[in-house]
Formats: structure tokens, sequence, C-alpha cells
């Protein structure tokens, strides 16, 4: 008896009319993000938040304006560090450059010295952040892998800031092969010739012996982990250790700044802005609990909330990041690219962002109201934001 009650009530349900969801019920559309509405509407949801997570799109401007100005509005609640997707060395040396006399020209000094070792933060644009964030006494953490063109800058600090003249003096012959293999990869034009390939397991434990500061060993250490990554990436090709490693390192990277925090404060509270996948809460479309599931779960255990911000262009300009393209700036369209849901809604957009709340949305994402994709982005964020007439941010 009691299963055929429960396969009635299932029928009843499944056959019941459900309820027509409009998006349009869910969101706003705001010209400038110092509106009112965009205002009050984040202030709202920090209340009682320890993390907020932007997962961006890659080379467009707007996504820095966005963090810039949830930072700006997060501050009341206690927000001063900002996290992004560098290794340690590459944050320490944004956070010195945003707090110099003058920031753009020392980033391009930076830039022209060490070419693409900061990939995603060699533009003006974001300079504007992050001298917000230094101004405002904050700081600025890295809990990214090392870039695999990076290896010329950390072997540059570790010689500049080491008082260990054996590691010196090894490092400078070091020094000196990764100079030439970045001539040949710039000539050849493929980053796999820079050094990262060419640093080996007995230099490597060589350079381990020699230094005796816990934290010039942890450099070395993060150089080691990154040669692996990568090697799954672009010599194995096995794309899932890649991602699987590489979020492993980020989550610890991150706590390991977070425990440094909790000496100092009771409830470190940080803003991130990291790639799309790296902000999406449970199994990403990489197949991994990236650091931002870690994030959501710590959030939750102090008692608090995190929050997860998906901000993509609809369409408009972005820049490539790859210094071998035939144009560094190219035009993109992201619409088809969307569930059908958003599909649907990008005709109706008039002002520059719509800010979707999906997090009342999710008693609705269970059976056949919204499409795949779109439960797919429900669940794994707390709010879509859509930039309309998206640009390039502005590279050195």
């Amino acid at each position: 008896m009691r299963i055929i009650v429960l396969l009635a009530l299932c029928t009843f349900s499944l056959a019941y009319p459900q309820k027509t969801v409009e998006l349009s019920d869910y969101s706003f559309e705001v010209e400038q993000l110092t509106d009112n509405t965009f205002v009050s509407f984040t202030k709202k949801h920090l209340e009682n938040s320890q993390f907020v997570m932007i997962g961006e799109q890659h080379g467009i401007k707007e996504v820095g304006e966005f963090t810039n100005a949830l930072y700006n509005i997060a501050q009341p609640f206690g927000y001063k560090t900002l996290c992004i997707e560098t290794d340690a060395v590459a944050a320490k040396t944004i956070q010195k450059v945003a707090g110099s006399k003058d920031p753009i020209t020392a980033a391009i000094a930076i830039h022209k010295e060490f070419p693409f070792a900061i990939p995603f933060y060699n533009n003006k644009d974001d300079y504007t952040l992050f001298t917000n964030v230094i101004q405002r006494k904050g700081s600025i953490w890295g809990i990214d892998q090392t870039f695999m063109v990076q290896f010329r800058m950390n072997f540059d600090h570790l010689i500049r800031t080491t008082s260990n003249d054996k590691l010196k003096a090894k490092l400078a012959v070091l020094q000196k092969d990764a100079d030439a293999a970045y001539s040949q990869a710039i000539g050849n034009k493929n980053f796999n010739d820079t050094y990262i390939f060419k640093y080996d397991e007995t230099t490597h434990q060589e350079l381990l012996q020699i230094a005796t500061d816990p934290k010039e060993q942890e450099i070395l250490k993060q150089l080691w982990k990154t040669k692996e990554i990568y090697a799954y990436n672009n010599l194995t090709k096995e794309y899932y250790k890649n991602n699987n490693v590489r979020g492993q390192l980020m989550k610890r990277n991150f706590i390991n700044y977070y425990n440094q925090a909790l000496r100092k404060e009771t409830l470190p509270k940080v803003i991130f802005k990291l790639g799309a996948n790296h902000a999406a809460k449970g199994l990403t479309r990489t197949n991994i609990y990236d650091v931002s599931n870690l994030i959501h779960e710590l959030a939750i255990v102090n008692d608090k909330k995190s929050l997860h911000y998906l901000v993509m262009g609809i369409s408009g300009t972005v820049a490539t990041g790859n210094p071998f393209a035939p144009n560094p700036v190219v035009p993109f369209d992201n619409i088809k690219h969307f569930p059908e849901e958003l599909q649907k809604i990008v005709p109706t957009i008039n002002q520059k962002y719509y800010v979707l709340n999906l997090q009342p949305l999710r008693v609705y994402g269970y059976g056949d109201r919204f499409s795949d994709a779109f439960k797919k982005v429900l669940f794994a964020y707390d709010f879509v934001v859509l930039v309309k007439d998206a640009e390039a941010f502005k590279s050195f």
C-alpha cells in the first residue's frame, strides 16, 4: 500500500502543471556599478559572508571594474584581501608595484624585463583595482601555480632577496640558461621551449640543499610543482591530472595564507578574482572540486557564507593573452555558449550590466523547467553578471 501511495504522489506531481519561471523576476540591469540598485543589492548579500568569488572571463576590462566596485562596497564588511590567479612571488610583485608612486610605469617596467611572466594582469585596467586595494590598506594573495614563463622572474627575485651567497651564485648560472631558453621560445613562437621543461630534478634537489630559508625553499618547491602540472597538459596530455593537481595546489596555497592571517584576525575575509571554473561550487566542468568548493565549505564551517559570481561578456572584444596571435585583441560572441534561458534574455538587455540572482531559482532546479546547461550554472554560482559590449583590457 505504501508503495502504491508513493507512486500515486509521484504521478500527481509530474502531472501537475508547472509554474513558468521568468528570469526577469530575479534580475535587474544597471548602467553603472555605482547605481544604488546594485550597491544596495550587493550590501544585502554581503551580510554574514566571509568570501566572495568572482569567476571571470579573462581578457575583458569590465571584470576588473566589477571587482573594484565590489571591493569598495565590501569595505564596511571587513574585506581587505584580494586573492588572484598568480603565484605568491607574482602577487608580492604586484602588491609592491601597486603601492609605488607610479604603479603603471613600474608595472610596464616589470613587463618589459620579464614579458608574459604575469599573464592575466599585464594591463592598466587591473592595476586600477590593485592600486585601490593597496590604498585602502589591503593585501594581495596569489594562490595559483607559477606561470611557465615566470622562472626568470622568480630566479631574479631569489637572487635579489637572498642572503645565501651559494644559492645566489647557482641561481645566477640558471638565470642565464633561463634567459637563453626564453629567447629561443620567442624565436620559435613556442612557450614549450622556455626553461620550465629544462629544469630537471638534479638541479632542483641541488637548489633545495643549498637553500636554508623555508620561504626560499617554498618558492623552489612551487617551481617543481608547476613543472609537473604543465607536463600533464603540454607533454603527456593528461588533462584531468593537470586540472586536479593544479586545484589541489591552489587549495594548499590558500590555506597557507589563511592560516597566517588567522594569527592576526579571527575571521579573515577574502575577495577572489579567478577564472570562471575556479569560482564554481561543486564538480566543475573540468571534473574536479576546485578551490572554490573548499572556500564554500570553509565559510559554512565558520557559520558564514560564500558568494560566487560568474562575470561574462555577452559580446565585444577580448585580449587573447597569446603573444604569438596575429591580433592581440579579437571580437567575441558568447551568446551561442549560453544556456538557452540566458540566450532568450539577451535581446531584452539594454544597460551595461545584467545581474541575475540564481539563489531563489534553485527551488525550481529540479524537473524540466530549466535546461541541463542552465542547471549547471544554477548550482555552481549564486549570481550571473552579463556585460554588454565588453571591451578588451589595455595590455602593456
